[in-house]
């Protein structure tokens, strides 16, 4: 099995879901033995649009080719009729340099704000993660970047969870921190009471590397992927039902640690991150995260001049964050035939999806449109793409500059409020006419 990081130019149709130009591309694009993990829109052109995609390429004697099977891209399910409960979706994009998560935690705030104004809130690990601290609310579920992609599909559903028993891989050549891994768990355990007992080391250095895309995100590659995927089945195998991971990233220099610390550069580890846990994720079904163990730690500054970056500063695991993530996040459920269980949260709950408003080339963007869902694109939540909806025209999205405006979005829809009533000057009702025979 193999990890490429790809860029793909394809034709705009118009007049059909983005999602649909997308699969046409991909179907013609993508060869036998390969599946696209990762991938979004990074460039809109007159008419044609770029993609940057990491795949995943493996053989027909692969023991996990099975799971590449389907391609949940491929087979977008309708969102059902709205049901009860209402749900939002918060997506902090990863490796884009986000004004808010652009560091570690620092959108965790306006992560809980969002919470605070729905019944549930589905939010990646990016938003929230923060070294040692993981602040998020109550009503904030955990949910790896695959997972969130394929719930927003149609294709998972998310299970109530009230404690996981959380297994870890160590990558070996951190092997000389692997005291402050296994003290980081023993302080979970003993500290929060989280079941994070097990862990194992790789049996070979993962080997995983930034690189950077054309567009300038920060993404990577994986050189042993099958590494992880035999940690994680022995982990399973003695119990473990959630997986956490600590690698050493490579490739990270003072120049780009110090861009990143300055404002001027992506976290340098955010993409790899992604694709191990969304490898893990497409394979296992299992409730996924990850924190960089730093080879780098040298790199580290003493200054406090950036107060968004203080929580990397104060850790070398980076992994408490992840362990309280992990503790009760939701269980992943695959949606067949039939109804979901009780209790599970399906596409159908989904009231609403957030985002920066340069980032909407993503999947939960392009399935929110597909599904008919409202996307509340936040202007303040700067990136380095330029993916926006004057270039997308996407008919669902609701452009707004904060994410206090965002709050008041998700309150007015949850509660059935017209968002035309709450703005001024307000239009007089309009009057429809029959056709003329």
């Amino acid at each position: 099995m193999k990890i490429s990081n790809v860029r793909f130019e394809f034709e705009r149709n118009g007049g059909v879901p983005w999602l649909e130009d997308l699969q046409s591309g991909l179907v013609t694009s993508l060869q036998e033995g390969v599946y696209p993990l990762r991938l979004g829109i990074t460039e809109v052109l007159a008419d044609s649009f770029i993609v940057e995609a990491t795949l995943v390429h493996f053989g027909a004697g692969d023991r996990h080719a099975g799971a590449f099977a389907t391609v949940e891209l491929l087979d977008p399910r309708p969102k059902p009729a709205t049901a009860s409960a209402f749900v939002a979706v918060q997506v902090i994009p990863t490796g884009v340099r986000c004004e808010f998560g652009g560091y570690a935690g620092d959108a965790g705030p306006v992560t809980n704000l969002l919470g605070a104004a729905v019944d549930r809130l589905v939010a990646n690990p990016n938003a929230v993660n923060a070294s040692d601290l993981n602040e998020m609310a109550e009503n904030v579920l955990y949910v790896e970047g695959k997972i969130l992609d394929d719930f927003l599909l149609g294709h998972i559903g998310l299970g109530e969870s009230r404690a996981n028993r959380i297994g870890t891989f160590i990558d070996p050549t951190g092997a000389s921190l692997k005291h402050q891994v296994i003290n980081t768990l023993n302080a979970a355990r003993a500290v929060k009471g989280i079941d994070c007992r097990l862990y194992t080391m790789l049996d070979r250095k993962l080997g995983a590397k930034i690189e950077w895309s054309a567009a300038g995100c920060a993404v990577g590659t994986v050189a042993e992927p099958d590494a992880i995927l035999e940690a994680v089945e022995l982990l399973i195998g003695e119990g473990a039902d959630a997986i956490g991971g600590v690698s050493v990233i490579h490739g990270v220099t003072a120049e780009m640690f110090a861009g990143h610390m300055e404002g001027r550069l992506p976290n340098p580890s955010g993409g790899i991150e992604a694709i191990i846990t969304h490898l893990i994720s497409k394979i296992f079904r299992i409730p996924t995260a990850h924190a960089p163990l730093p080879f780098y730690t040298e790199l580290k500054r003493t200054d406090i001049s950036n107060p968004r970056a203080a929580a990397e500063l104060i850790s070398t695991p980076h992994y408490f964050s992840v362990l309280k993530g992990l503790a009760r996040a939701p269980r992943p459920i695959e949606i067949a035939g039939g109804p979901p269980p009780p209790g599970c949260l399906t596409l159908a709950d989904v009231g609403a999806v957030v985002m920066p408003a340069s980032c909407l080339g993503g999947i939960p963007a392009l399935a929110a449109e597909f599904a008919g869902i409202p996307l509340i694109a936040v202007r303040e939540n700067e990136t380095i793409l330029d993916v926006t909806n004057a270039k997308m025209r996407m008919n669902n999205v609701i452009e707004v500059e904060t994410y206090l405006e965002a709050a008041g979005v998700l309150l007015a829809l949850r509660n059935g409020i017209s968002l035309e009533s709450l703005r001024r000057p307000l239009a007089t009702a309009t009057e429809i006419f029959r056709p003329q025979p």
